[in-house]
C-alpha cells in the first residue's frame, strides 16, 4: 500500500531506538547476565552493546578500560557477530586478522575475546554480549556452550522487556508510555533546554473502521502499520530521532527546537497520502500534526502530552495541517468542557435552568395563537449563558436527551396551573434529531402527555436539524407516528442557508417556521421582498401554516400580511417572557394597534 522501510528494517530500528534510551532496571538487568557471562568464561572483563545502522553503543560495562560509549560499526570488534548473528569466539586477537588492528587489542586490553548475537524472535540482531581478558584465554566447550546459552536467556528476557508495554503491537513502535518515561527521565536529569512535542495524526480512527468494512481488518491494520515508515521517510527523519506511536493511526517526535521548525515546513509540504480502496479507487488521506514547546525540569509530561493532543484537534478542527498549542483556544475548549458538566449539574440539580415563553400573534386577527418555550440558564458565575451556547455544549451529548425530557416536564407542569386559570394555548418545544432518532420517542411522549391529563393537541412540537432527519429511519418514522397521535410539527429555520424544497414532502410537517434571516430586510431590500413573497406563496399553495419569527417592526409584519403569512412571532409582539406574567400580557398586550 506505501512504499518506504520494509517491515523487518523499520522493527529494528524502532527496537533499536528503544534500547539506546537510558532505563536504569533494564540495564541493571543486562549487567547481571553480563557479569554471569564473565564469571561462566573465567575472565575479567565484560560489556553489552547496541547497534543501529551506524554505530555501536555500549550499554553496561565491567573491566574494560578504553571502551568507548559509542563508535561507528565499522571500527567496532562486534560487528561480525552482529552482522553474521553468530557468536564470534577469538583466544588471542593479535592473531586474528580482523582484530589485530583494533585500539583495544593493540592496547593490550582486549586479548581474549567472546561475542553472541543478543536477538529478537524474528532472528534480527540488536547487539551483542561480550566478555574479554588482557590475556588469551581458552575456554572448554561446554563453558562457551553455556556463554552462547546464556547469551539467548539475555536476547529472550530482552525481547519480553521490549515487548510487554514498552511498545506498540501493531506498528512496532515505542509506545506512548515509552515516550512519557523518556520525558521523565529527562525531567529527572535536570534537562532546561527547550524541546517541542509534535503529533501526527495521519487518519481519523473514525474513518479507519470505515475502511475496514470495504478493505478487511488486515488490510487496515497494515494501512496504520505502515503509516509510521512512511511519515518517517516523508519527514527525512535520521535514524537517531524516535518515533513514538501515540495512537491508533498517531505519532509523536520529541525534538529541539531547532529541528522541530525543519519538521514544521516539511509537515506543512506533506501530500495526501493515498489509500487504495479497490482497483484503482484511492482515497486521500490528509495528515494533521500539532504541537507544544516545554522545557523537562519546569513541565510534566502529561500536561505537555495534553497540550500537544489540544493542537492536534484544534488542527483537524480548523483544516489545518500545523497547528501550534494557543492557551487562548485551549483555556475556550477548557472552559467548554467545564461548562458542558456544569449544565449536566444544572438539568440534575435544578435552580438553574427555566423557561421563557414567546408569544405567536395571527396575523389575520392579532390573537395570540400559541406561545414557544426558550431554555434560559443562569450560572451562578458566568450568568446567563446564550441559549445557542446550550445546544452547541448538549448536541453531541446525551445530555440533550435530558435537556429535553426536563423541558417537556417543566412545559407539562405550566401547562396544567395555566390550564387552571383559563389560558389554553398550546406550547411548542425544541426537539434535535437525537431526540427523535431514539425509538419509542412518540410513545414516551404521548403516555407523559396524556399522564398529566392533556392532550396532544396541547403541545406542539419544533423539528430542529431538519436535514440530520432526512438521514435517520428513525427519527422520520417518530415523526410519522406523532403526527398520528396528533402533535403539531413545526419546520423551524426554513430560509437559513440551504432549503431543501424536496423534504417537505417527506416529513409530515404542519406549519413552516420561517427564518429570521429570510423576512429581515424585506423593509428595505427589493429581492428580500420578491423571495420572502413567493416562499410564502408556494408554501400557502402547498396548504402549509406560515410563521414568521424574529419579526421587530409593525412595517415588516404589515408586509408579511400582504404577502399571505398567518402568524409572526417576535420582538414586535413580545419579548420571550417570564411564565408568570403571560396572563397579564395577554390581558393587556395589541400588537396590532401600532399596525
Amino acid at each position: 500500500m506505501f512504499s518506504g522501510l520494509n517491515k523487518h528494517q523499520s522493527k529494528k530500528l524502532a527496537a533499536v531506538e528503544l534500547l539506546r534510551q537510558e532505563d536504569g532496571t533494564r540495564d541493571r538487568t543486562l549487567g547481571e547476565f553480563a557479569r554471569l557471562a564473565k564469571s561462566i568464561m573465567g575472565v575479567e572483563g565484560c560489556f553489552v552493546t547496541v547497534f543501529d545502522n551506524n554505530f555501536q553503543y555500549i550499554k553496561f560495562a565491567e573491566n574494560v578500560p578504553h571502551l568507548l560509549e559509542k563508535m561507528p560499526v565499522d571500527e567496532a570488534m562486534c560487528q561480525y557477530s552482529v552482522l553474521t548473528c553468530e557468536p564470534v569466539i577469538c583466544q588471542d586477537t593479535r592473531l586474528d586478522e580482523r582484530f589485530i588492528d583494533h585500539p583495544l587489542v593493540q592496547r593490550g586490553v582486549v586479548i581474549f575475546y567472546a561475542a553472541a548475537p543478543l536477538t529478537t524472535r524474528d532472528g534480527l540482531a540488536l547487539g551483542t554480549l561480550c566478555v574479554s581478558h588482557a590475556s588469551p584465554v581458552m575456554p572448554s566447550p561446554e563453558r562457551i556452550a553455556q556463554f552462547i546459552q546464556l547469551a539467548g536467556l539475555a536476547s529472550a528476557w530482552l525481547d519480553t522487556w521490549y515487548s510487554v508495554g514498552r511498545i506498540d503491537a501493531l506498528t512496532g513502535l515505542p509506545n506512548r508510555q515509552t515516550l512519557l518515561k523518556e520525558m521523565d527521565r529527562l525531567s529527572f536529569a535536570g534537562v532546561d533546554e527547550p524541546l517541542v512535542m509534535m503529533i501526527f495524526d495521519c487518519i481519523d480512527i473514525t474513518r479507519a473502521y470505515e475502511l475496514s468494512r470495504y478493505l478487511g481488518l488486515a488490510a487496515v491494520e497494515k494501512l496504520l502499520r505502515n503509516f509510521g515508515p512512511l511519515l518517517r521517510m516523508r519527514l527525512r527523519l535520521t535514524p537517531d530521532v524516535p518515533l513514538y506511536a501515540f495512537a491508533a493511526g498517531r505519532y509523536a517526535l520529541l525534538v529541539n527546537n531547532k529541528l522541530a521548525r525543519t519538521l514544521i515546513k516539511r509537515t506543512l509540504a506533506l501530500p495526501p497520502t493515498r489509500a487504495k480502496i479497490a482497483g484503482d479507487t484511492e482515497i486521500p488521506l490528509r495528515t494533521h500534526a500539532g504541537y507544544a514547546s516545554f522545557i523537562p525540569n519546569q513541565d510534566s509530561g502529561q500536561e505537555v502530552f495534553r497540550q500537544a493532543v489540544s493542537a492536534l484537534h484544534e488542527a483537524i478542527r480548523q483544516g489545518n495541517t500545523v497547528q501550534a498549542f494557543d492557551a487562548v483556544l485551549d483555556g475556550k475548549r477548557n472552559d467548554d468542557f467545564r461548562l458542558l458538566y456544569d449544565l449536566g449539574e444544572a438539568v440534575k440539580n435544578g435552580g438553574e435552568l427555566y423557561l421563557v415563553y414567546q408569544p405567536k400573534v395571527s396575523l389575520h386577527d392579532g390573537r395570540t395563537v400559541g406561545l414557544e418555550a426558550l431554555l434560559r440558564w443562569t450560572h451562578p458565575q458566568m450568568g446567563d449563558i446564550p441559549p445557542s451556547k446550550i445546544v452547541a455544549l448538549a448536541e453531541r451529548t446525551s445530555l440533550m436527551t435530558a435537556i429535553t425530557d426536563w423541558v417537556t416536564a417543566e412545559v407539562l407542569r405550566q401547562l396544567i396551573c395555566w390550564r387552571s386559570v383559563g389560558i389554553m394555548l398550546p406550547v411548542s418545544i425544541n426537539v434535535t434529531v437525537s431526540d427523535f432518532s431514539a425509538p419509542g420517542f412518540a410513545d414516551a411522549l404521548e403516555a407523559k402527555v396524556l399522564a398529566a391529563g392533556l392532550t396532544p393537541a396541547d403541545l406542539r412540537i419544533e423539528c430542529l436539524e431538519t436535514e440530520k432527519v432526512l438521514e435517520s429511519a428513525t427519527a422520520l418514522q417518530e415523526l410519522d407516528m406523532l403526527k398520528l397521535r396528533g402533535f403539531k410539527i413545526l419546520l423551524d429555520d426554513f430560509g437559513a442557508g440551504y432549503s431543501n424544497i424536496n423534504y417537505l414532502r417527506r416529513i409530515p410537517i404542519d406549519i413552516i417556521k420561517l427564518d429570521r434571516t429570510l423576512i429581515s430586510q424585506i423593509t428595505r431590500d427589493t429581492g428580500s421582498r420578491v423571495i420572502a413573497r413567493n416562499v410564502i406563496v408556494m408554501l400557502k399553495e402547498l396548504d402549509y401554516l406560515v410563521l414568521a419569527e424574529g419579526v421587530e417592526d409593525a412595517d415588516t409584519a404589515r408586509l408579511l400580511k400582504t404577502f399571505g403569512c398567518d402568524e409572526i412571532q417576535g420582538y414586535f409582539c413580545s419579548r420571550p417572557i417570564p411564565p408568570a406574567e403571560i396572563a397579564g400580557w395577554l390581558e393587556q398586550h395589541d400588537p396590532f394597534s401600532s399596525m
